[in-house]
């Protein structure tokens, strides 16, 4: 019997993953296919910390294939020339894939359809690395959401898919197999001193577990505050898909049917997290509908927005030099770790844009490279939001990094934890160090522009500077 292709891309996992389990239900050989794709890899800026999460949860999934009889065939190189070897060598009877929403995904896999289609095999494809597709999801008059509520509330009404479980045992043909390439093999370097995630499927099941346990209690007044452990920190597990986002959305609907009539703030946290879920397949219509995003403003008057470019002052926005203690703490934990608090990201973005007035785009390519979370529609999505250019805005929505940091961060343990210099100044200027005296500097053993920078901008004229540019932008426009 010929056997069936399950080319995995963003399912690295094998629990609930819609093309393996399918494809198992045949009893044809399968041939569990990961590819290295050359072509991807040099387009993407990431660290190699994000190669390296990506080899972990290769290797569970290899141990997790043989479990069930079968092998992961491992190939590198591009990715339809790959396809034409494995046609040639298998002469296969089907393709199975989950579907992608990113542009460059469709362009590729649209191409890899043709290849098949044109040597008489079938090409399946299935919804998987969301609850609801992008065609899914639309007005009366069938177009696209640009505003999240409505979007949320029509996707509310649709059905959710329930999990399929685990696939069926299967064997897969003998043929040879490349071996996993971490980020030394693809000769990407590794600047993330300390990674904040393993890669893998166990690993999510077990920070899933644990967020559903402890936290998820009290995600909804937690999550804003990023000096405690108050989110659940599975968006890299989502990105790679090491985790099936239909197992999270049932375990939450399942917690929230136990719920009693006295577990309100349970029940409550619950429906936020779900809303998470939710901006999440926003942006990925957002961006499937509206391709240009990728590269442009979706509100074209920004097109004549006076961006300013001043590469001190970025080059003190990525390190965390800012002077804003709440700034320069998420920066030192991006750049620390490959992750920032979400609270944190709209505080840096808004920043960069409305503080500094420099483009979203340089922000949000700094990201792609350190996020080991990064999935490009959110990443695009959550920028644009914060410069006021994207859709669903409001264009004078300026976040205030002192008081973002007094509401959210009021001891700064985070900033604390972040810029250990500033561990030795009191609370009351802790978001403002530049206030204290000479002599308080001294006492606390932390001099201003000596041990931590004076403030780059001032936040009140910055703020006016932008209000001042958006006007004569709207005029212009």
């Amino acid at each position: 019997m010929r056997p069936i292709i399950v080319w995995f891309r963003r399912d690295l996992r094998i629990d609930d993953n819609t093309a393996l389990y399918h494809a198992s239900k045949t009893s044809a050989p399968v041939v569990p296919l990961f590819i290295f794709d050359t072509e991807l890899i040099k387009r993407l800026p990431s660290d190699g910390a994000a190669f390296d999460f990506q080899a972990d949860a290769l290797r569970e999934l290899k141990q997790s294939i043989a479990t069930l009889g079968g092998n992961l065939i491992l190939r590198h190189g591009k990715v339809l020339d790959v396809h034409k070897w494995i046609i040639q060598e298998l002469q296969p009877s089907a393709l199975f894939i989950n579907r992608d929403y990113e542009p460059y995904a469709i362009e590729r896999d649209a191409q890899v359809a043709k290849l098949y289609q044109s040597n008489g095999i079938e090409v399946k494809t299935f919804k998987d690395i969301v609850l609801q597709e992008p065609h899914e999801v639309l007005t009366g008059e069938g177009r696209p959401y640009v505003v999240f509520t409505p979007f949320a509330n029509t996707w509310k009404r649709l059905p959710t898919p329930p999990p399929l479980g685990k696939p069926a045992v299967f064997r897969t043909p003998d043929m040879t197999s490349g071996g996993i390439l971490g980020a030394t093999e693809l000769k990407k370097s590794v600047r993330i001193p300390e990674p904040a995630f393993k890669g893998g499927e166990s690993e999510a099941r077990k920070m899933w577990k644990a967020f559903l346990s402890r936290r998820i209690s009290e995600y909804e007044s937690g999550r804003n505050t990023p000096g405690i452990d108050g989110t659940s920190r599975m968006s890299p597990y989502l990105r790679f898909g090491c985790v099936s986002v239909r197992r999270l959305a049932n375990d939450c609907r399942s917690l929230q049917n136990s719920l009693s009539k006295g577990e309100a703030t349970l029940g409550a946290s619950i429906g936020k997290y779900i809303d998470e879920l939710i901006w999440r397949e926003f942006y990925q219509s957002v961006l499937f509908h509206f391709p240009r995003l990728l590269d442009s403003n979706y509100r074209q008057e920004f097109d004549r927005m006076p961006w300013k470019f001043n590469e001190k002052l970025f080059e003190a926005w990525k390190k965390g030099r800012t002077g804003f203690p709440l700034v320069d703490a998420g920066m030192r934990e991006l750049n620390r770790t490959g992750w920032m608090h979400n609270r944190v990201r709209m505080v840096v973005a808004s920043f960069l844009t409305k503080d500094m007035m420099h483009d979203w785009r340089l922000g949000e390519k700094y990201f792609e490279e350190k996020l080991m979370d990064i999935e490009t529609a959110s990443n695009n999505g959550g920028w644009q939001w914060a410069a006021s250019t994207g859709v669903d805005p409001r264009p004078l929505r300026i976040f205030n990094p002192r008081l973002q940091a007094e509401r959210f961060d009021p001891d700064g343990a985070y900033i604390k934890h972040y810029v250990p210099e500033l561990k030795g100044v009191p609370v009351k200027f802790i978001h403002a160090p530049h206030e204290m005296t000479p002599m308080e500097q001294n006492e606390c053993g932390m001099i201003v522009g000596k041990d931590y920078p004076e403030p780059i901008v001032d936040h009140a004229s910055a703020s006016a500077a932008y209000k001042k540019g958006f006007s004569q932008m709207k005029q212009k426009t």
